[in-house]
């Protein structure tokens, strides 16, 4: 895990980088996001199949977390170069779910061996497990129940927030005699439980921070700002797909057309 930080690391700057350049509405906000979201995947895929190498021990549970990820993020990428692919919301819930269930069983298996140690400590990574659970939740409920999806993202925000004030508070935990900081037992997790939540925390900062005009929402000068506005419609739940198809797709045919026959495209 730890030789993939300064990959993690670079993913992260040129996440923030796209972010920024999409508020600015330039073209290559979105591509570049788009490319983040596919070298996630593409990091995950990697670490799946290394996975393969160990033939004495098989961790199935870390298995399912990177190609779930890899799904995930695939679709990801898909949205930002505009890309429908049929049943994309069936494999996204499907990552989701697998995801949520090898989490459950991390946080159960985690609180049972630090609850013997230092209640303190498995309570706290009770609630950071907790945190991570809700907004996966909260991701796959957006489609479906768009209400409740905001109400979980912002229980799980509250959670994290709630973690990280907690573990600056009190920085030192005993734990087999020594002392040990909730983020360093955190940063010695090996899964990819970190990465996620620092992808929520800023998702969510941003989110909160557009709903009351702090910061300008993310779009591109490739297609007008109404069809960013279908996208985010459909994302959210509020419009439901007829024949398969939803309004921003429809939307992005016509006007693709209408630039091909007046020789703009």
């Amino acid at each position: 895990m730890k030789s993939y930080n300064t990959i993690y690391y670079l993913l992260f700057v040129l996440l923030i980088m796209g972010s920024f350049a999409s508020m600015a509405q330039n073209s290559y906000g979105l591509t570049l996001l788009g490319a983040v979201a596919l070298s996630f995947g593409l990091l995950f895929l990697y670490q799946f199949f290394q996975t393969f190498k160990d033939t004495e021990k098989k961790n199935y549970f870390l298995q399912a977390e990177l190609i779930s990820l890899f799904v995930i993020s695939i679709l990801f990428a898909l949205r930002m170069f505009h890309v429908y692919v049929p049943f994309s919301e069936l494999l996204f819930a499907m990552a989701g779910l697998v995801l949520i269930f090898v989490y459950v069983k991390k946080m159960l298996h985690r609180y049972g061996i630090l609850a013997s140690k230092n209640m303190n400590a498995a309570r706290l990574s009770l609630v950071y497990h907790l945190s991570l659970i809700l907004f996966i939740i909260s991701l796959i409920a957006a489609p479906l129940l768009p209400q409740l999806y905001a109400y979980l993202g912002i229980a799980a925000f509250i959670l994290l927030v709630g973690f990280l004030i907690t573990g600056l508070l009190v920085p030192k935990y005993l734990l087999d005699g020594s002392e040990f900081s909730v983020f360093k037992l955190v940063a010695g997790l090996k899964d990819r439980s970190m990465i996620l939540l620092s992808l929520f925390f800023i998702i969510s900062l941003y989110t909160g921070l557009t709903r009351i005009g702090v910061l300008p929402s993310m779009y591109s000068d490739e297609y007008p700002q109404a069809y960013f506005k279908l996208v985010n419609n459909a994302e959210s739940g509020k419009e439901k797909p007829v024949n398969g198809k939803y309004k921003h797709q429809e939307f992005k045919e016509r006007y693709e057309g209408f630039l091909e026959h007046n020789g703009m495209k």
